[in-house]
């Protein structure tokens, strides 16, 4: 299992809408990229940092594909529609980053 983390930093100035992102765009994500092997969507939305200033990042969405193979395809046929919905909720630029739990990899 492969996850794609989508992390949204909060720099001076910037915006994010977390009830667009939750309401809209994850619904939309999910039904884009379920038929590309996207098993699982969750996003955490920052609060504050450790000591109540504000948070690094506005938000972290984590999608959980099978293999590297089915992201790359659902980005081939999907990407341009997905990433064109981010001027809707914010104007940063998400960080992407693959990762794998560590009970996920092989010994």
């Amino acid at each position: 299992m492969i996850r794609v983390s989508a992390l949204y930093p909060n720099s001076d100035g910037s915006r994010f809408d977390a009830c667009y992102y939750a309401e809209r765009h994850e619904p939309f994500a999910r039904n884009l990229l379920e038929p590309f092997g996207l098993s699982e969507i969750r996003t955490t939305l920052g609060l504050s940092a450790l000591d109540g200033t504000p948070p690094a990042f506005w938000a972290i969405s984590e999608m959980v594909f099978a293999t590297r193979g089915q992201f790359d395809s659902a980005m081939e046929h999907c990407g341009e529609r997905l990433f064109a919905d981010i001027p809707n909720y914010t104007d940063v630029v998400p960080v992407l980053q693959f990762s794998e739990l560590g009970s996920d990899a092989a010994p």
